[in-house]
């Protein structure tokens, strides 16, 4: 009997794209529909100020494979992100930014990591094979460097080259304990994410990916430090039980 769930979800958090939401669901829905598999899709609204909503209500109508979260006020990136995969049913899930920064197209190679024993696929911009088709301004790629020193410090991850590309997909059984128990709203979601499965000991691969630098970025720079030094600095708080329970574990297993 086939299972009632469908085999992939696909998450996309949206906030404020009332210019290219239409589009990019048109051709993540067009990439869906060629492969062999059954699917849903997921768009977030994050509290958008502009008509996300409406006209993701209007590129949705006749789809019963897709469905939008829509709540106000705006909450984050990584509050958006956990309640798509939160509401996802599939063996895998993924999820893209709403400018398509990545490419659908990526997913077929994440399933196959997936497929063969990862529990998560993270995108990766600095890996070998990479295709940068547009780069970031000279002011983020500084940002990024002194970004990754303190995330280094506070947190570790120095094994992962790219931790914030906005292309990842998982096995839900094992990433959603994950996002049951994470607490961070924004763009620091990622490193959560990949912290606790760094504690939980799973298996997680890069994956060298197509990516353009959106041209409209909406982290404002002075802000964007400063939450983000807050939030690794709670990431490293709030799981601290955690990473002493799995020491504990260790411990038991070497006994």
């Amino acid at each position: 009997m086939p299972s009632p769930w469908p085999e992939l979800s696909v998450v996309i958090p949206a906030y404020n794209e009332a210019k290219r939401i239409r589009r990019s669901i048109e051709k993540v829905v067009a990439y869906l529909r060629a492969r062999p598999l059954s699917w849903e899709l997921w768009i977030v609204d994050d509290g958008s100020r502009d008509d996300t909503a409406e006209l993701v209500m209007q590129a949705i109508d006749g789809l019963p494979e897709a469905q939008l979260i829509s709540y106000k006020p705006n909450r984050g990136k990584g509050f958006a992100v956990r309640a798509g995969v939160l509401a996802a049913r599939g063996q895998w899930v993924a999820f893209l930014d709403a400018d398509l920064s990545t490419p659908p197209e990526e997913i077929d190679s994440a399933l196959e990591f997936l497929r063969s024993g990862n529990d998560m696929v993270i995108g990766s911009r600095a890996l070998s094979g990479s295709k940068i088709v547009r780069k970031p301004p000279l002011y983020r790629r500084l940002a990024t460097a002194a970004f990754n020193q303190i995330k280094y410090a506070l947190v570790g991850l120095r094994q992962f080259s790219d931790t914030q590309c906005g292309f990842k997909a998982y096995r839900r059984s094992s990433v959603r304990p994950l996002y049951e128990r994470s607490i961070v709203d924004r763009f620091m979601f990622d490193v959560e994410i990949l912290y606790l499965a760094q504690l939980k000991h799973l298996r997680v691969r890069e994956l060298p990916v197509s990516w353009a630098a959106s041209e409209d970025t909406k982290v404002r720079f002075i802000e964007g430090v400063v939450n983000m030094i807050r939030d690794l600095g709670r990431i490293r708080w709030a799981h601290r039980d955690v990473k002493r329970a799995e020491r504990q574990k260790e411990r038991m297993v070497t006994m």
